[in-house]
Order: C-alpha cells, then structure tokens, then sequence
C-alpha cells in the first residue's frame, strides 16, 4: 500500500557504538572493526555518528573514513552542544572530503535558536549548505524509551513536515514493547519521513521497521 504524501513515515536508524556490547555483538567476531560500516550497509543504509565517533582524529573508530564508509551508506552527525560552529565546520569539512554525499545531516544538542542558527551558517560558509540541519534535541517522555530525544525539522516547529528521533529503548524489550516503542512514536505527532535513530542491536531495526509498517507508520 502506498503513503498518502504527507503521511508520517518512521525510518528506522542505527547509531554507532564502537566498543558497545549492543553494537560489536552485531558483527561476526573475527570481522576487523574498519569493515563494520560496510558490514552494517549490507542491511541498513542510515547511521547516526555520535560526536565521540566523528570528533576523534587521533584514533578514529572505524580507521580511514573514505575506506570505511560504503557508498549506500548516509550519515548523519550528532553535534554536541559544547562545540564551537566554526571549529566544527572545519571538522565536518573534513570528513566530508572523506565521503562525499555519504554525509547527510546534523541533529544538535539541546542548544538554543541562535546557537543551530550559527552552525547552519557555519556550515554553508564552508560550503556545506547541502547539509541538513535538524533543530536541537529536545527531551520527550515516550513509552518504552529509556531516553527519547526529538530534533524539529529544519525549518523549526512550524514547517511541515520532518524531524529525527534519538532513543534509547528499555532493555530486553520483547515484541509487544517494540510495538508500544513504535505506537507511543506514531501518536507523538508529525508527517512526512522521520528518522529514529536507535540506539540498540542493529538487528532490532528490521523489527522497528515491520512493526511500524504493519501500523501504517513505515
């Protein structure tokens, strides 16, 4: 069945995790971790970098970006709120160097108004305009969610359609938890296409994903 255009769809999405056991336990064991977003493409094509990932120059997680990112992959940056939009534009200019039009977007922290307006300009002074960049996280009480972030679309709590979800989900969630998880996402509001960007198993995102289909949401 098609979506009405307009209609909310959420896109379910992982979040890295090097050297979490909700993240490694994803991958055979002999797998070297710079192959693990390659690995990861094969069944998901959206991530959300957590700023302790994307940040790091000395040791980066995943070793070279322009290796370690598969083209089918989009990335999506989490900017932190204590990081400067200049020194982070340059840092993001960076990385998009090393992938191209793998980089997407950027949720923020909670910051105000002015503080996403300047990393948007930021941004588009370094030529990275084609970037979106969500509204700042805000905290919201979803069920079945230990920790539930919402981002506005872009164009703020007035635009039409949009935003991005950042969760964490109670542990040991069986089937009728994921359904309540996907439920409580589905009455929070908003249209078009949402990503949530799981913090969990990679493997959970198949059933976040039939789930919401099954309710009309994905």
């Amino acid at each position: 069945m098609s979506q009405d255009q307009g209609a909310m769809v959420l896109q379910a999405a992982g979040v890295a995790g090097p050297g979490e056991d909700w993240w490694e336990g994803f991958f055979p064991e002999d797998l070297p971790r710079e192959w693990q977003l390659e690995y990861y493409t094969h069944y998901h094509s959206r991530l959300l970098l957590p700023a302790s990932v994307w940040l790091e120059t000395e040791a980066p997680a995943f070793g070279d970006w322009g290796e370690a990112v598969a083209p089918a992959l989009r990335l999506t940056l989490d900017w932190p709120a204590d990081l400067a939009p200049g020194a982070g534009a340059a840092r993001v200019l960076a990385l998009a160097e090393a992938v191209g039009d793998c980089l997407q977007a950027v949720v923020p922290g909670p910051m105000d108004a002015a503080r996403v307006q300047a990393i948007r300009e930021a941004l588009e002074s370094a030529d990275l305009g084609r970037l979106t960049v969500y509204g700042a996280g805000e905290d919201r009480a979803i069920a079945r969610a230990a920790v539930a972030s919402f981002h506005p679309p872009a164009g703020g709590e007035s635009a039409a359609a949009g935003g991005a979800w950042q969760l964490a989900p109670e542990a040991g969630l069986d089937a009728p938890g994921w359904r309540a998880l996907v439920e409580a996402l589905g009455q929070a509001g908003g249209s078009g296409e949402i990503p949530v960007f799981l913090r969990a198993r990679p493997e959970r995102l198949s059933d976040f994903r039939t789930i919401a289909q099954l309710l009309g949401v994905g």
